[in-house]
């Protein structure tokens, strides 16, 4: 294996490949990245077994060839190098050597064959999105995902691909998350839509955090594959390849409030500047903040153990009932508020001990359920 290759697009492929790169020394070929040339491409992959990564960049090639090398070792080489033309060959007993103006460095790696083999999603379950499309639908969500290990099917994000149904209705993409304390739901309709039975899949939340800065690079189309057991984004330099979660999301229907008669409406921004500060005197583990709703305003507080306390009111519109205090976590509802893009907020409540719709009122494809707390 030989090519000559710019700093910059090989610096670019290997940052976007570390976060995969698995670390524990469980298996040390998993600390590696995979080179390979052929046809003027260079491929750069890492897996971790769960998630991998594969990103194309263009190269003047020598030979053809695969090498594994240690994915960190190189990066940090790369980095450090000058601008401009990067020579890379193979050596005898899988060694490679680096070779930038007057630098020289050889590093040692394994035969390319003993890479593990990157899955591929396959079946006709795809279809491409626009970049600002996804990326909406992700950020709207992924902060809900739970990281309780014991309830795995919630440690992801519910992804329903569904075509129109008979009556000509469009056909939706949907996205949810819920961790038990919150829900965030987004629903989208598509048009072009290739997909004749719904797929409902669970995405890891590994590879959501990866497709999510895979998304805030360059502006380009996705396409997404859904396979029996992984998905598969795809860009035209870049390739993510993910295990789907094997189980059954729970009907996150039924957290969803029907029946919430108590209507709380003010201006996102403040309500979330509020939030931030009476949550300096919040209690360090509950973080909770209380919440005393009247027709014309709504007062904010907190406190802690320490006797400290603060409140500041805001302006509101409350309609429907008496006056009601009820308690949120502070990170959490500003969690939601930061996912939100209008500029007023709507809750709708029942009393101080039921989950709380949040939504825009501008905008209804979008919703939160928060679940109150003591405070």
């Amino acid at each position: 294996m030989e090519f000559h290759i710019n700093k910059d697009p090989l610096l670019k492929a290997l940052t976007r490949i570390q976060t995969v790169v698995e670390r524990r020394n469980t298996m040390p070929i998993l600390g590696n990245a995979l080179l390979e040339t052929g046809k003027g491409i260079l491929t750069v992959s890492a897996t971790n077994l769960e998630v991998s990564l594969r990103t194309v960049c263009e190269a003047e090639i020598g030979d053809s060839g695969s090498l594994a090398v240690n994915a960190k070792t190189l990066f940090e080489i790369v980095r450090e190098l000058p601008h401009g033309a990067i020579h890379i060959r193979s050596e005898a007993n899988n060694r490679l050597k680096l070779t930038s103006g007057q630098a020289k460095f050889t590093i040692s790696g394994f035969p390319g064959e003993n890479f593990p083999e990157i899955p591929e999603a396959s079946g006709d379950k795809r279809h491409i999105f626009e970049r600002e499309e996804l990326l909406d639908m992700i950020n709207k969500t992924h902060f809900a995902m739970s990281y309780d290990e014991t309830r795995f099917t919630l440690n992801g994000v519910f992804f329903q691909l569904a075509p129109g149904g008979e009556s000509g209705g469009p056909a939706k993409v949907k996205m949810v998350a819920t961790d038990t304390h919150r829900l965030a739901m987004i629903e989208q309709n598509i048009e072009e839509c290739t997909v004749s039975d719904t797929a409902e899949i669970i995405i890891p939340k590994k590879a959501v955090f990866e497709i999510k800065k895979i998304l805030e690079e360059e502006d380009e189309k996705v396409e997404l594959v859904i396979g029996d057991t992984h998905i598969q984004f795809i860009k035209p330099d870049i390739t993510l390849i993910s295990k789907l979660v094997q189980g059954q999301f729970p009907d996150y229907r039924r957290v969803i409030p029907p029946n919430n008669k108590l209507r709380l409406t003010m201006d996102r921004a403040q309500l979330d500047v509020v939030v931030k500060r009476m949550s300096v005197l919040s209690h360090e583990k509950s973080r909770g903040i209380r919440m005393s709703i009247t027709e014309k305003s709504m007062l904010l507080s907190s406190n802690n153990p320490e006797q400290e306390a603060g409140e500041e009111p805001i302006e509101v519109i409350y309609e429907g009932g008496e006056p009601i205090t009820i308690g949120f976590n502070a990170r959490y509802l500003r969690e939601i508020l930061s996912a939100m893009d209008g500029e007023r907020v709507r809750f709708l409540l029942q009393n101080d001990e039921a989950p709380s719709l949040v939504f825009d009122p501008d905008k209804d494809n979008a919703l939160f359920v928060l679940m109150p707390m003591r405070v």
